[in-house]
């Protein structure tokens, strides 16, 4: 392929050199199967984290897949007198199994032929042909194909996860891959997004208008990996839905009003749980004691239970939004738990971050110690300067805890990062601002006078 294949950027020195010895402890080869590469770095594979390589990408803990870690670069490349932009992401475990490596080249030009050599190229490498999906006329007359080699299979998402797509959220279903270079773009359209399964393989997805410009993807992935390298899940879950009691009625329990917290993030809209405005016909929230209003789910991410309201009254002064916050910070929580009985005018308490991740090391989420009970769901957690930090999500269920191991648990409650909340709001087109420490901080009273000021009560009614 003659325009494309030029791209294909050497990092070879990333791989690491495993003994034999040492590659059997993490039950993979010395030599990983070349076929499952890109640019020279294949699936199966160690990667070499002092490497200049290595080095030469951002790599943190991956919010999707826990005990891995996501590492991205980002070039520009010119290439016949024309920039390119080429990224290449890495996902390995814990102890340097690469899993999935990716390559996205915008813009990439293609003529028939071109994909035709390439397919022919790698179908030599693979020793067979390809299974192929394709889009003839997409929209704007957009042309598609994926083309997949080996043991992968690609599975369609469900309706509920293409909703949360089309809405601006991520399902967190996996590894993902469309015709058109863009889940959410695709999802609107109606069109399959599916999820990477089955086992070891290789992907090569393009997609271009009628002048023979647009974008590609390739991969190699082992989705076993994924499985086999992930950290064991936790015996007892911070939130899990109910089981069913054998042969007790599948009747649905007749909906009930319930309540929880949200706050203000800019002009007309508001952010809380999913789960707080789940099933709501009509939701209600009341910004101050002597104000009620109605609002309106605009959007959801049940994923990472997030939801978007919008208001038609005056919004009160909104959050400002602070990724970063450290273990051992301060920090503090406002909200209106068991509505009915404890105060209507809300209630504040403190603690601080336990740790940069929850129930198995699910890096989407804080552990905080600041106590929090059923109505805090969706409030803020504030820094010391009035930041906006997470999102009040779960507490740890202490009797399940105590039936596992005899022990009451103490202040274990979640959080989701405020980085989350930014994705969420940029993938809905909502502005809001970003805050930033300071080195001198706010008293806790005026810490609580700002998160009051923020803060609204939800009443939600099936």
């Amino acid at each position: 392929m003659v325009r494309v294949v030029p791209l294909f950027l050497a990092i070879c020195v990333l791989i690491a050199s495993p003994t034999v010895a040492r590659a059997e402890q993490f039950g993979i080869t010395a030599n990983p199967d070349k076929r499952f590469a890109v640019d020279g770095l294949a699936v199966g594979g160690l990667v070499a984290p002092q490497s200049s390589a290595y080095r030469a990408y951002k790599c943190r803990a991956s919010e999707n897949y826990p005990g891995f870690t996501r590492c991205v670069r980002h070039e520009s490349k010119a290439l016949r007198g024309e920039k390119v932009d080429v990224t290449t992401s890495i996902l390995h475990s814990a102890d340097g199994v690469v899993a999935y490596i990716n390559q996205s080249i915008k813009p990439a030009h293609f003529s028939v032929r071109d994909i035709e050599q390439e397919l022919s190229r790698l179908s030599g490498r693979f020793e067979v042909s390809p299974q192929i999906k394709k889009l003839t006329d997409g929209p704007g007359g957009v042309m598609a194909l994926i083309a997949t080699w080996n043991d992968i299979q690609l599975q369609p998402l469900s309706r509920s996860d293409l909703n949360v797509l089309a809405h601006g959220g991520a399902p967190h279903a996996g590894i993902l891959v469309d015709l058109l270079g863009d889940f959410h773009r695709s999802a609107r359209m109606n069109l399959p997004v599916y999820k990477v399964a089955g086992g070891k393989g290789f992907v090569w997805a393009a997609s271009f208008d009628q002048q023979g410009t647009g974008n590609l993807r390739f991969f190699a992935m082992d989705p076993y990996l994924l499985e086999a390298h992930a950290p064991p899940s936790p015996p007892v879950a911070a939130t899990e839905p109910k089981e069913p009691i054998p042969g007790a009625s599948t009747q649905r329990p007749e909906a009930r009003e319930s309540t929880g917290t949200g706050f203000f993030v800019s002009e007309g809209f508001a952010v809380t749980n999913a789960h707080v405005v789940e099933g709501c016909s009509t939701a209600q929230v009341t910004p101050s004691l002597s104000r009620q209003e109605a609002a309106s789910v605009v959007a959801r991410d049940t994923a990472n239970d997030l939801a978007l309201l919008k208001t038609a009254g005056k919004t009160n002064i909104p959050a400002s939004l602070r990724s970063g916050v450290r273990v051992g910070e301060s920090v503090s929580v406002f909200g209106f738990p068991l509505s009915g009985i404890l105060a209507t005018g809300g209630n504040f308490t403190t603690g601080t971050v336990a740790a940069a991740a929850g129930l198995g090391d699910d890096t989407r989420y804080l552990q905080i110690t600041a106590p929090v009970q059923p109505g805090n769901s969706g409030g803020p957690l504030l820094d010391q300067d009035g930041n906006v930090v997470g999102v009040v999500v779960a507490k740890l269920n202490v009797l399940r805890v105590a039936q596992a191991t005899d022990d009451i648990a103490q202040n274990v409650n979640f959080a989701i990062k405020a980085s989350l909340l930014a994705n969420f709001l940029d993938a809905n087109g909502v502005p809001y601002s970003v805050g930033s420490p300071s080195k001198t901080h706010l008293d806790a009273p005026e810490v609580a006078a700002r998160a009051k000021t923020m803060s609204l009560f939800i009443r939600c009614s099936p």
